[in-house]
Formats: structure tokens, sequence, C-alpha cells
């Protein structure tokens, strides 16, 4: 008597788990999803990347307040350029500019001469850069 009631439980049971699961979604939620996918790579295109260029280097000093006075003055200066200071212990170094090609960090460092005659060089570097629209994107 005992085993025929353990066995009427467990078929009972059987049957109260094997039933399924459904869900109801709101066919706009695909709409949300691809809006989304198309949002998330324009967003990749347009973020800065990074690759080889060349910086103006306006100073290599261990005195980190004489760095900071060139920053200054390069940031007002040349608002329309990137101004970065760098430490390489002990140094700090102001670099100005992302530029791809020497021919355009040669043009800035001319300008800069004109504040800083001497020490100013352009120098290899990994550089930001605005992306261009990728084809086949839009």
């Amino acid at each position: 008597m005992r085993n025929i009631f353990i066995l009427l439980i467990l078929i009972s049971a059987k049957g109260l788990f094997a039933q399924g699961v459904t869900i109801h979604k709101d066919p706009r939620l695909d709409l949300l999803i691809s809006k989304q996918v198309e949002l998330n790579k324009e967003v990749f295109i347009e973020n800065n990347r990074t690759g080889s260029g060349f910086r103006v280097l306006v100073i290599n000093t261990n005195d980190r307040t004489k760095a900071m006075e060139v920053k200054s003055k390069m940031m007002s200066e040349f608002p329309e350029h990137k101004t970065y200071l760098v430490y390489q212990s002990p140094y700090f170094k102001i670099q100005v500019g992302n530029f791809r090609d020497r021919k355009e960090a040669e043009n800035l460092r001319k300008k800069i001469i004109l504040f800083y005659p001497v020490g100013v060089i352009v120098v290899p570097a990994t550089v930001e850069y605005k992306a261009e629209k990728e084809d086949g994107l839009n």
C-alpha cells in the first residue's frame, strides 16, 4: 500500500514538472534591438581610434611646475591641438598634436618655435584620430 501511494505521488509530480513555459514577446522589442545595433555601430565608427603618427615635443624636463606652465601656454596658444603631459620617470614631457604624417607636425613645430626656440622636435607617437565612416555600415 505504501509503495502504491509513493508511486501515485511520483506520477502526479511528474505531470506538474513536465509543463512547458511559454514566453510572449512584443514584436517591437526586435525593432528596438535592431535600432540599438545600428546606434552601436555608429558610435564605434565615430569614437577616437589610435594609430602611429607624430607629435611635437615642446619640453622635456624634470621640473613638474615648469612642464605644467608650458602645457598651459600650449593649450592657450594652440587650442585646436590636443596637449599631452607624458611622465617617463624622472622626466615630464609636453607633447602637442595628433598628426598622421611628419609634414603636418613640422608645420606646427615651426609655429611653436616662436614661443620656445630651443629643443622643439617632432617625435613618433601613438596618436588619436577620428575614424572615417566605413561603407556598408550606414
